[in-house]
């Protein structure tokens, strides 16, 4: 039997320390802490949640302390989802404004993360541009820069922002070439690192002994190059659980904000799990029927382009492929009459309330007009296929990459994206409402771990406007208001014990929140099938069937005619009936007649009837004659 793992409690000091100031800053007026200053706020596009509001006050009162160099390496641990690039946002006006800096470095581990974040920081005309425009601080304009290198030349009303995957950093700073950024330039400047995803930076650390040639020790490099040096880590999925990475971060970590507190305080899609035995066709034409009845749902409430996408996942590229292309034909051969009988089937063996208000909505309306409505959403120029290679991510296709990270526009007309696992770093997608498992596999722990990063990055929150008013929070978490399917993630999957076992561990790991969206209170059971059955053609092609039952009303049987069985002609013969005569040992020798009747009866209609009638009763009094 396998040793259950120990869990220990992780001691913060920094957190620590940050509630001991907040208390202090809040209700004494000794040692208050300098609040951070408002032109943060005031050059930012989003405006600034709670609890980013408390990273940057843990960040303060650190670098306002008067020994702050021990406080050069930072790391903030917060959820997929909750803004992590807004809080980097916050932190590049803030060091540049309180202390001068203005050089940021910005690495992460992957292509796709610096390309999402080059729009969040440098294009100022991308929807998801960051900063209030102009910035201005303390009566100055600021520019931000993009550069390969630091300049000393450039003006000190511009931030300078170089960002790249350390991969790139590592070759440009190993290999000298034109224009490359160098160990000189780095010791001549102080800089700001942001390296986002910072758990794939603990390489060395794993090993428990320091290697130069790992992208952990080049950041130690750099960040140790000049006194001043600042480094920022951010991550949503650091193992402190490892005893040699919680040594490391003990007292570096400045503020945890956890996926459970995240989603529990409404900032997320509520995500619940489909799980069921259904084809691969079936299941993607309920995530169709969902989706379009969320999309018309907000047109039915005025909510102005609202456009839910569906992603349909897979483990293998040929198997995405594959789908794509079953999923267009399945669309493109749709008929009324196929739709309405589909409907028809699923209403009779669902057990989801989400689907069955979608099938319910659907079979009152005209389907010749729906079937129309689903073509045209859900056309081949509706769908992008992003089976993307370990080396180039989902920045093979350069438009493809823009079509994933501008989803939300309603120029952009992408309605479903097939993809392999590649998905769960860097994609910014607010209004991704259905993940879909497409050729179902036994799926190991990792993988599901995978899944798992997807699902927690496709419930962030997307604030629709309703009633006049724009939300970046849930409103509508009673299911009593079909609403909530506007806030909700669904993730359609197989009813498999092994998988969802897996998938169940990976959402503990994760903190993910989820509920299985199914309205009945029947518990599921697991049990092995024997090799040898397993051998047979009863396992292999025998089907099975389960009896339907129908809830009958009490008063439709009052009478015993009811069952069937004609009065009249049902008689009980005394005389003909056998006695029995027996002792009972519980009057120790002393005998007692106990007399039985046994009642013969003429006629039955149904012989069951008189054996139940017979077992049940205990013949306790000679009957009477007469009929019944």
């Amino acid at each position: 039997m396998a040793k259950k793992k120990q869990v220990v409690k992780r001691e913060f000091a920094l957190i620590d320390e940050s509630n001991r100031k907040s208390e202090i800053s809040l209700f004494s007026s000794d040692e208050k802490i300098a609040p951070v200053p408002q032109y943060v706020f005031e050059n930012l596009k989003h405006q600034i949640r709670p609890y980013q509001k408390q990273a940057l006050f843990n960040l303060n009162w650190t670098q306002r302390d008067a020994d702050n160099n021990k406080y050069n390496h930072l790391m903030f641990n917060m959820a997929t989802g909750s803004g992590k690039t807004d809080l980097m946002a916050a932190i590049v006006l803030y060091m540049y404004g309180e202390y001068g800096y203005r050089n940021f470095l910005f690495v992460s581990n992957t292509n796709a993360v610096v390309e999402k974040t080059k729009e969040n920081f440098l294009n100022e005309t991308g929807g998801k541009y960051l900063f209030s425009q102009p910035i201005n601080i303390y009566g100055k304009r600021i520019s931000i820069k993009d550069v390969n290198r630091f300049s000393n030349q450039m003006s000190n009303d511009t931030i300078q922002m170089k960002l790249t995957t350390v991969q790139s950093l590592s070759n440009e700073l190993l290999s000298i070439r034109e224009n490359g950024l160098t160990f000189d330039d780095l010791e001549k400047q102080k800089i700001v690192i942001l390296a986002d995803e910072a758990h794939h930076f603990n390489a060395s650390t794993k090993k428990d002994k320091l290697t130069q040639h790992t992208w952990e020790a080049l950041l130690d490099k750099i960040r140790q190059a000049n006194s001043a040096n600042r480094q920022f880590e951010f991550t949503a999925t650091i193992d402190v659980d490892e005893e040699e990475v919680y040594q490391k971060y003990r007292d570096k970590i400045i503020y945890k904000y956890e996926l459970d507190k995240f989603m529990g305080e409404g900032y997320s899609k509520s995500v619940y799990r489909l799980q069921a035995n259904n084809s691969d066709k079936e299941k993607m034409l309920n995530a169709v029927l969902l989706s379009q009845y969320r999309k018309r749902l907000a047109k039915k409430h005025n909510i102005a382009d609202f456009k839910p996408v569906i992603l349909f996942k897979s483990n293998l590229v040929k198997v995405s492929k594959q789908a794509q292309a079953e999923f267009l034909q399945l669309i493109e051969g749709l008929t009324a009459s196929d739709l309405t009988q589909f409907i028809a089937d699923q209403l009779k063996i669902t057990h989801s309330e989400a689907l069955r208000h979608t099938y319910e909505y659907w079979k009152n309306v005209d389907m010749t007009e729906a079937v129309s409505e689903i073509k045209r959403d859900f056309e081949r120029k509706t769908s992008v296929n992003v089976n993307d290679t370990a080396s180039e991510g989902i920045l093979g296709d350069k438009a493809d990459f823009k079509k994933l990270n501008t989803l939300e526009d309603p120029n952009n007309p992408i309605r479903t994206i097939f993809a392999v696992a590649k998905l769960t770093e860097g994609w910014d997608v607010l209004n991704l409402f259905d993940i879909v498992r497409i050729g179902e596999q036994s799926t190991t722990l990792m993988q599901t771990n995978s899944e798992a990063q997807l699902i927690g990055r496709g419930a962030r929150y997307y604030p629709f406007e309703y009633e006049g008013e724009r939300s970046y929070t849930r409103r509508f978490n009673s299911k009593e208001n079909d609403m909530y399917l506007l806030e909700s993630l669904y993730y359609h999957t197989i009813n498999d014990s092994k998988y969802i076992n897996n998938l169940h561990k990976s959402f503990d790991k994760m903190n993910l929140v989820s509920e299985n969206d199914d309205d009945s209170n029947y518990q599921i059971l697991s049990a092995k099938v024997k090799e040898g059955f397993q051998r047979t053609k009863v396992y292999k092609r025998g089907k099975l069937y389960q009896n339907k039952q129908e809830d009958v009303p009490a008063e439709d049987y009052s009478n015993i005619g009811a069952y069937g069985v004609d009065g009249k002609t049902m008689m009980v013969n005394v005389n003909s009936s056998t006695m029995e005569a027996g002792v009972s040992a519980a009057y120790d020798n002393e005998t007692a007649d106990v007399q039985k009747t046994v009642c013969a009866f003429y006629k039955a209609s149904d012989r069951r009837l008189i054996k139940k009638a017979m077992a049940r009763d205990r013949f306790d009094v000679t009957p009477k004659i007469g009929t019944i």
